[in-house]
Parts: structure tokens; C-alpha cells; sequence
């Protein structure tokens, strides 16, 4: 008997599997005339017929039934070699469970992850987004193993007494303004008395999710638009509607039409964006921290 090749495998399960020659084509990226040579040389290697053709498609014969749970079998069987084989190579599959506030979701941490996976290319990951109470509390019953948590003036400062912390870099807030604005033509920093009669875009989610207002020690801000993405808050900026208060780790993620303002405010003692682990934490959960304090300074800046 011929030898059946490892394709001609894979193209008799998606037939089986489907019922027609096109949809197994358009599954496996081939073009339908391939996918008939795949099937002729199988049922040569079979010595029978493995599919009846008709009008609507196709059906297996008993031999091709036979074929195909032998192609599953198989196939399965080359995947869980290919497994085996990368973990002689990188070591086993490891999960880590990582958590962050929104803003560090959107720039900070997807950076970090894949800085992570070049040192170890067997980590997966399971994400959570949550306000950082939410999120310590999840470190504590051990639900997740790195939590990335903002802490400072107006937030509610989550417990973390007996956990690790880690200082990240990018606590920093800036000021997203629309190119063409003034305060975009301003060099340096800018004072913050330029702020107080801007029109301001801001945050809105539920009473227990701290948002990102207005600039933190405005007494009396004028609020134009209230939005729950950081989407929606560039595109009000991009089309002039107002300004926004954004963390310096978006810088990386933030639309080429908007400019990025620093803040000269005295009065304003800055937040700071910390790792959070448990004290038990293992070597994965060390490699995300690092990760976590490298990537930022890497990234291209507005």
C-alpha cells in the first residue's frame, strides 16, 4: 500500500469533517482543485474510494470512515509529539494569571507580555482588567498571580500590606490636546493656570471604578463630554471637542493627531503604578515584573 502523506491526512478529515471538497478547501487555505489531487492520492494510497460525490457535497464510504478516525487519531498524536518536542526544548507550558487597571491594559502591559514571551516562550497568559482594590483583592485570594494597581492622590489606595511591590515607571499624567491646539505649540512644560478654563473630557464607569477627570487640582473644571473609552476620548480630542487628562503609559497607544502636554503644577504630588505579587510569587511571576519595569522606556513617545 502507498504511503498516505501527513496533507493528504488533513485533507481527508476536513472533507469527512465537512461534507463538501470547497468548505474543506476554504478551512485549510487551499484552492479546490488541491484539495481533489489531496483526495485522488489518498484513495490511491486506500486502494478504494473514500468519498461518494453528489449534488450536495459529499459523504464517506466505510473505508473513508476508517481513514478519517485515522487521521484524527494521527494527527492528534503529531500535535501532542510537536508539544512534547518544544517542551524538551523550552521547558513545560506555564499560566500566569495578570491583572491591570484599564489604562496599563491598553499599552503597558501588552508591551510587557511580549517582552515576557522572548525570554520564555512557553508562558500563556489569562488577563484581567478591574480597579485596583479589585485587583489586590485578587492577588490576596490567589486568584491572580501579577496585578499591575495605580495608587496616589484621589484614588482609593487598595490594602497591600504583606504583598511585594514593584515601582513601575510611567505614573506620570499628562495633558492630550489636539495638534493644532495652542497649548500644543508651548515649549516645555505648561503652566497649569493655562488649564483652567479648558473643556474637559473625561472618564465615566461605575461609582466604585476610579476615571480619569479633569487635571486632579482644578477646583471648578468645565466637563464637555463624559465617555467610557479611551477610544472615544481620542477621537473627541482628534476632532477639537476638548482635552484630556492622560496617563504617561498610553503614550505609546495615543493617536499621531493628538499631542501630549506636560503639567508644571506644584501642588500636584503624582501617582505612581506599581507590581503587585504575592510573596510566594515564582520565577514567571519575577520574569512579568521585569518585563513590567523594562518595555516602557522602549516604546516610541508623542
Amino acid at each position: 500500500m502507498p504511503e498516505l502523506s501527513i496533507n493528504a491526512l488533513r485533507v481527508v478529515r476536513a472533507v469527512a469533517a465537512h461534507g463538501s471538497l470547497s468548505r474543506a478547501a476554504r478551512t485549510l487555505g487551499y484552492s479546490q482543485p488541491a484539495i481533489s489531487r489531496q483526495v485522488s492520492a489518498a484513495e490511491k494510497a486506500a486502494g478504494q474510494p473514500l468519498f461518494v460525490r453528489g449534488a450536495r457535497g459529499v459523504r464517506t464510504t466505510r473505508a473513508g470512515e476508517l481513514v478519517a478516525r485515522f487521521a484524527t487519531e494521527t494527527l492528534a498524536g503529531l500535535d501532542q509529539l510537536d508539544e512534547r518536542l518544544d517542551e524538551l526544548t523550552y521547558g513545560p507550558e506555564v499560566r500566569v494569571r495578570v491583572g491591570a487597571f484599564p489604562a496599563a491594559n491598553a499599552a503597558l502591559l501588552p508591551f510587557a507580555l511580549a517582552r515576557a514571551l522572548e525570554q520564555q516562550p512557553r508562558l500563556t497568559f489569562a488577563l484581567t482588567e478591574a480597579s485596583s482594590p479589585q485587583l489586590v483583592h485578587q492577588i490576596i485570594s490567589k486568584r491572580l498571580d501579577v496585578a499591575v494597581v495605580a495608587s496616589g492622590p484621589g484614588l482609593p489606595q487598595p490594602a497591600l500590606e504583606g504583598l511585594r511591590i514593584a515601582p513601575l515607571p510611567g505614573g506620570e499624567l499628562t495633558v492630550g490636546v489636539p495638534r493644532g491646539h495652542p497649548l500644543a505649540a508651548m515649549e516645555g512644560t505648561v503652566p497649569v493656570r493655562e488649564l483652567a478654563h479648558a473643556s474637559w473630557i473625561v472618564g465615566k464607569g461605575a461609582r466604585d471604578e476610579p476615571q480619569f477627570g479633569a487635571w486632579p487640582t482644578l477646583t471648578d473644571p468645565l466637563i464637555a463630554f463624559r465617555t467610557r473609552t479611551w477610544h472615544s476620548r481620542f477621537g473627541l480630542v482628534a476632532a477639537g471637542l476638548g482635552i484630556c487628562v492622560i496617563p504617561d503609559i498610553l503614550a505609546p497607544v495615543v493617536p499621531e493627531n493628538i499631542a501630549l502636554v506636560r503639567v508644571d503644577d506644584p501642588n500636584w504630588l503624582g501617582r505612581s503604578i506599581l507590581a503587585v505579587t504575592r510573596n510566594d510569587r515564582v520565577e514567571t511571576h519575577e520574569i512579568i515584573v521585569r518585563a513590567l519595569r523594562e518595555p516602557f522606556e522602549d516604546q516610541p513617545r508623542r
